[in-house]
C-alpha cells in the first residue's frame, strides 16, 4: 500500500483563482480569438469565453467576453493544459463536445484560436399522469448519449420542471441522441395507505421516454441545431412496500440516530432514503421500490457543549425488498469506534513523523463516494508514531498515510500488521482495543518517462496514471501526473508490484479508481512491473480525447 499525497479538493470544494483581465501574477500566454457561427464567418457578440485547468500543480480560471466582432482577448494565463467552455444563450458550442481542450507552453506568447457555436435545440413537452392529467413539478431531465470507441457511455445532463400545465422547456442544447427521463417530487410518492392494503400501494416513480420504468427500454431522442422538438409522455407507477424493524444496541442518552437505506441504479450512482429511529431503536420506511439496499445510521451527539459529533455506522446485512412488506426486521449496527496504531520507518532511522496524517479507505469502493457532510480531519501521527483515530464507523478497511507535503515523494506503507497477522492487502475491520502496527518506507519505486503524441512530438500536459494490477485495483494504489511542458512525468513513490501505465490527452469523465473504469483503455498502456526501490523509464503513446 503506497504512501499518497492527498489532494484538500477532497476535504474541501477547490478554490479557483477567478481571473478576468490582467492577473497580477507572472507573466504568461495570451491567448486570443474569434468566436463565430459554425459554417460563416458572423461573429458572435457578448459570448463568454471560459478556461479552466492548469500545469497539474496549481489551478486557475480566466474569463472574457467577445466584442462586436466576436473577438476576445485573456493575457497572463499560465502554462498549462485549459478546457474551453463558450457560453451564449440560444447557441451551443460547435465540435466533439461542449469543451474544447488547449494547451500552453512556456514563453508561448500569443495564441489564436477560432471557435464556432451553432443554433442551439430546444426539447419541450408535457409530463402527464395515469388519466391523462397533466402534473406539475416534475423534473424532467435529458441526457446526451454519446458512446466512444472504446464503449464507454458520457453523458451531458439538462433539466427544468414542468409549469401548471405540466409543460417544460429546456433549451440551449447541444444537437444530439438524448434520452428523457422525468422524476415526480417526493409530495408526490409520500403515500400512505391503510397498512395491508396492496392494491394502492403504487406510487409514481422516475419514467423514462417513451414511458417505460425501465431504462435499458427508453427511446433516444434526435435533437437538431436550431429546432424545437415536442415529446409528450405519462408518468407510470411502481408497486412500493413498507420496510420496518428495530435496530439493536442504538445508543441513546442525549442521541439522534438517522438510519439511511441506501440502493445503487444502473449507472451506480446512489439512492439514499432517510429516515428517523423512534423509541426502542424503532423505525419504519413507507414507500420504499423493489431492490437491494444496504444501512447506514448517523449518531448524532447532542452533548459535550460544543458542536453536535456524528458518528456513522454501518448494518453488514443488506435488506432485499421484492414482493411485500418487510417487517420486524432486528439489524445489529456496528458502531465502530476508535482506530490506534504507532507508525515506524524500516530501517529505524529517526524522522518528523508529526508530518503525517493517517486514512482509512473503506475497501467496498462504494463506501468511498457515500459520505453526508465533510469529512472529518484525518488524525496527524505524533513524533513518537503513536495515532489515534476516535470515530471510525464500523467497516473493513485499508490503511493509508497521507501528508500534505509534497517532500516526502518516495515514501509508501510497506507493511500493516494487527494482531502479528498481516493486514496491508487484506484489510481489517474496525473491532474494539485495535491496535495497528504500520512500517513506512522511503523506498517506494519509480516510473518515469515521455509521452508523445505518435508521430514522434513529445505532448505536454498530459495526464498520465498508473493503475494497479486487477487484484490489487484499490482506492489507494492509483497514481497520477500531469507530464511538464516537455512532455516528461514522473510517477514516485509506487508499492512494489505491476502497474499500466496511460498517458491520456484528456482523461473519460468519471472516477478512474471506480472499478473497470480504465479497463477499455489499458491496451494502449505499457505495463510495467516494479521491485522496491525500482526505478523503470518507459515511452508511452498519447490516448486522444474520446470523440462523441
Amino acid at each position: 500500500m503506497r504512501f499518497f499525497v492527498i489532494a484538500w479538493c477532497i476535504l474541501v470544494s477547490t478554490a479557483f483563482a477567478i481571473q478576468t483581465g490582467s492577473p497580477k501574477d507572472s507573466p504568461g500566454s495570451t491567448v486570443q480569438g474569434k468566436v463565430l457561427q459554425e459554417a460563416g464567418t458572423e461573429p458572435i457578440r457578448k459570448a463568454t469565453v471560459q478556461l479552466t485547468g492548469g500545469d497539474g500543480h496549481s489551478s486557475a480560471e480566466y474569463a472574457a467576453t467577445t466584442d462586436a466582432d466576436g473577438r476576445f482577448r485573456i493575457e497572463n494565463v499560465k502554462p498549462g493544459r485549459y478546457t474551453v467552455a463558450i457560453d451564449h444563450s440560444g447557441l451551443a458550442q460547435s465540435g466533439s463536445g461542449r469543451r474544447s481542450t488547449i494547451v500552453l507552453l512556456p514563453g508561448q506568447g500569443t495564441t489564436d484560436f477560432v471557435f464556432h457555436m451553432q443554433p442551439a435545440a430546444t426539447l419541450t413537452g408535457k409530463i402527464v399522469d395515469v388519466d391523462g392529467d397533466p402534473m406539475s413539478d416534475v423534473s424532467v431531465v435529458a441526457h446526451r448519449v454519446g458512446s466512444t470507441s472504446r464503449g464507454m457511455s458520457r453523458r451531458e445532463s439538462f433539466g427544468a420542471n414542468t409549469n401548471d400545465l405540466g409543460e417544460f422547456r429546456i433549451p440551449n442544447l447541444r444537437a444530439g441522441r438524448y434520452t428523457i427521463e422525468a422524476s415526480p417530487q417526493f409530495s408526490l410518492r409520500e403515500l400512505r395507505p391503510e397498512k395491508g392494503s396492496v392494491k394502492e400501494r403504487e406510487i409514481y416513480a422516475t419514467t423514462y421516454y417513451p414511458g417505460t420504468l425501465d431504462e435499458d427500454q427508453s427511446v433516444a431522442v434526435d435533437l437538431h441545431p436550431g429546432d424545437e422538438t415536442p415529446i409528450n409522455f405519462g408518468l407510470r407507477k411502481s408497486r412500493v412496500y413498507r420496510v420496518s424493524g428495530t435496530l439493536l444496541g442504538v445508543p441513546g442518552g442525549g442521541r439522534l440516530v438517522s438510519i439511511m437505506l441506501k440502493g445503487k441504479d444502473r449507472e451506480g450512482e446512489h439512492f439514499l432514503r432517510e429516515g428517523g429511529v423512534g423509541d426502542g431503536g424503532r423505525f419504519e420506511f413507507q414507500n420504499v421500490f423493489p431492490g437491494s439496499y444496504t444501512v447506514r445510521l448517523d449518531v448524532i451527539d447532542l452533548h459535550g457543549g460544543g458542536p453536535p459529533s456524528v458518528q456513522m455506522a454501518r448494518v453488514s446485512q443488506p435488506i432485499e425488498v421484492s414482493d411485500r412488506d418487510i417487517e420486524g426486521l432486528q439489524l445489529q449496527p456496528d458502531l465502530g469506534g476508535p482506530v490506534r496504531g504507532r507508525l515506524r520507518m524500516d530501517t529505524g532511522q529517526k524522522f518528523d513523523l508529526t508530518q503525517f496524517r493517517v486514512y482509512f479507505i473503506p475497501i467496498d469502493y462504494s463506501e468511498v463516494m457515500w459520505s453526508s457532510g465533510p469529512p472529518e480531519m484525518p488524525p496527524r501521527v505524533n513524533q513518537d508514531g503513536t495515532f489515534e483515530a476516535k470515530n471510525v464507523p464500523g467497516g473493513n478497511y485499508r490503511f493509508a498515510v497521507g501528508s500534505s507535503s509534497n517532500t516526502l515523494p518516495d515514501v509508501f506503507t510497506k507493511s500493516v500488521k494487527l494482531d502479528g497477522r498481516d493486514v496491508t492487502d487484506t484489510g481489517f475491520s474496525v473491532s474494539p482495543g485495535m491496535s495497528l502496527d504500520v512500517v513506512i518506507s522511503a523506498n517506494g519505486g519509480t516510473i518515469d518517462g515521455m509521452v508523445d503524441d505518435g508521430k514522434g512530438k513529445p505532448v505536454g500536459y498530459a495526464e498520465v496514471v498508473a493503475a494497479p494490477s486487477a487484484e490489487h485495483r484499490v482506492w489507494d494504489l492509483y497514481k497520477q501526473v500531469m507530464t511538464d511542458e516537455r512532455g516528461h512525468f514522473n510517477l514516485r513513490g509506487l508499492n512494489p508490484g505491476k502497474y499500466t501505465v496511460m498517458a491520456f490527452e484528456e482523461l473519460p469523465a468519471g472516477d478512474i479508481r471506480r472499478p473497470n473504469f480504465l479497463t477499455p483503455y489499458e491496451s494502449q498502456g505499457q505495463e510495467i512491473e516494479l521491485d522496491e526501490g525500482a526505478r523503470r523509464s518507459v515511452d508511452l503513446k498519447l490516448i486522444p480525447a474520446d470523440v462523441n
